[in-house]
């Protein structure tokens, strides 16, 4: 479990969170929503140990996260950036393989964990046939599963991802989505940032609501995820609808209290 307890960060004299508390579970896929500026990545990036705290604590396992190693503290996190594109075309199997490098020595070659965890990882993804292409000749959905893959061959507890559906059409998200279900049913931890809030509502085991800072909402998708605290959180009508056997988040007509609160 990961638990926070009264975090604030502050970056640029600013407090960007603000006093949130909050209990993450493996086994299930957090999502976090909210408007630009809201605070998601500075938190994803505090959940990481890649911001300090200013104020409150952040406990993995009952572990304070500042007390593990970078290098450990790796291999129970992995992290996915909004832009973890690499500089330079290295070949899909080599990008997958910097998932190992929290668990081997400074230029040290792969060891044969390090080999299965990689292969292991390409498979997952359905990317073993592109192992030796250079990431810039992947298409955008090619290249997010091969960045995802980069997470799964690190074999980490949790996976915190930054807005991974990002410039992905319809049929690349689906592919991502299921590959963060499928880590969260294997026992994984997933928390992940989306925009998207149908693909947020088709997801999410547990919601955090984030605005100004500030956690508006934190727990089951069941209990959170409706009109009342959308429309909060993004100022304006939302209502959440089922098609079938899916869930929708389409703008709504304003209800009376609503145009009030929004005037």
């Amino acid at each position: 479990m990961i638990r926070v307890r009264n975090l604030s960060v502050r970056l640029g004299g600013r407090d960007v969170i603000q006093n949130i508390g909050l209990d993450l579970a493996r086994g299930r896929v957090t999502v976090v929503i909210g408007p630009n500026g809201a605070g998601k990545s500075s938190l994803l990036r505090a959940l990481a140990g890649l911001v300090a705290p200013h104020t409150g604590t952040i406990e993995l396992d009952g572990a304070p996260l500042h007390s593990l190693a970078p290098t450990k503290r790796a291999q129970r996190i992995g992290y996915l950036p909004q832009n973890g594109t690499p500089a330079w075309a290295i070949r899909v199997a080599d990008l997958v393989a910097l998932g190992r490098l929290p668990y081997r020595h400074r230029f040290a070659a792969p060891s044969p964990a390090d080999d299965v965890a990689i292969d292991r990882a390409l498979r997952a993804t359905n990317l073993t046939d592109l192992a030796d292409r250079p990431v810039d000749r992947l298409s955008g959905g090619e290249l997010a599963r091969a960045k995802f893959a980069r997470i799964l061959a690190g074999e980490s507890d949790w996976i915190l991802a930054d807005e991974p559906l990002a410039n992905l059409d319809p049929p690349h998200q689906r592919d991502v989505l299921d590959l963060m279900r499928s880590a969260a049913q294997a026992g994984k931890g997933v928390v992940v940032v989306l925009h998207q809030l149908t693909q947020a509502a088709q997801i999410a085991d547990d919601l955090i609501g984030l605005k100004a800072g500030q956690c508006l909402a934190a727990g089951p998708s069941a209990t959170h995820l409706n009109r009342d605290t959308l429309s909060t959180l993004f100022d304006m009508a939302l209502d959440v609808v089922t098609i079938g056997t899916r869930i929708a988040v389409l703008p709504g007509a304003p209800s009376l209290a609503d145009a009030g609160a929004l005037a």
